[in-house]
C-alpha cells in the first residue's frame, strides 16, 4: 500500500464535513468517542504527507461494516478508495459491508450514485438484495459476502447503536 495509516484525529474533520451530506452523518464528535470503542476504527489515510482519505468501520463477529469511507477531493479516481478497501480487506479478513444511496435515475445526482456502485462492484462488493431505513434516508446495502446474513448485519449494526437507539429497519427488496 502506498498509503500510509494511522487513528484519525480532528484533522480529517474537514473531510468528513465535505464528503458526507449533514443528513447522512454522526456528529464528528461521536465518532472520536466511539472509536474508544474496541469493535470501532477511524482511521485515516496519507500519501506523501497528505491526507488522502479516511474510513470508520465497525467490527462484529462474522462482518465489518464500513460506516464512512471518503477520499479526498483532489484525488478521487486515482485509485486511492480501491486502496484503502484492500487494506481493510487485508485487516480484517472478513467481510465488508456497507451502504450506498439507492440506484435512482430521477436524483439529482444519479450520475454520482451509479460511479459510487460501479467503484464498489469493481472492488467485490454484491447487492445484498436489503436496504437499510432510517428516519431520513433509505440505502442499499452491499457487501463483499456472496451469501449476506441479515441477522450478523443487524448485530454488526449494533456497535454504533448502543442498545439499539436509534437503530434502522433493514428491509428485503
Amino acid at each position: 500500500m502506498s498509503l500510509t495509516s494511522r487513528p484519525a484525529g480532528f484533522s480529517v474533520r474537514r473531510l468528513y464535513l465535505s464528503a458526507f451530506p449533514k443528513e447522512e452523518r454522526f456528529p464528528f464528535l461521536f465518532l472520536q468517542m466511539m472509536r474508544l470503542r474496541r469493535s470501532c476504527r477511524f482511521i485515516s489515510y496519507y500519501k506523501e504527507g497528505s491526507l488522502a482519505g479516511l474510513s470508520f468501520t465497525v467490527e462484529g463477529r462474522g462482518m465489518v461494516f464500513v460506516l464512512y469511507l471518503a477520499v479526498s477531493e483532489n484525488i478521487r479516481s486515482t485509485g486511492i478508495g480501491s486502496e484503502i478497501l484492500s487494506y481493510l480487506k487485508n485487516l480484517y479478513r472478513k467481510p465488508l459491508t456497507l451502504n450506498i444511496e439507492p440506484m435512482d435515475d430521477t436524483a439529482d445526482n444519479a450520475d454520482e450514485r451509479r460511479r459510487r456502485y460501479s467503484f464498489y462492484e469493481r472492488n467485490g462488493f454484491y447487492n445484498t438484495g436489503y436496504l437499510l431505513r432510517d428516519t431520513q434516508m433509505t440505502y442499499t446495502v452491499l457487501s463483499t459476502a456472496k451469501d449476506f446474513l441479515p441477522d450478523v448485519y443487524y448485530e454488526t449494526l449494533l456497535g454504533i447503536h448502543p442498545g439499539g437507539l436509534g437503530m434502522p429497519e433493514i428491509l428485503k427488496k
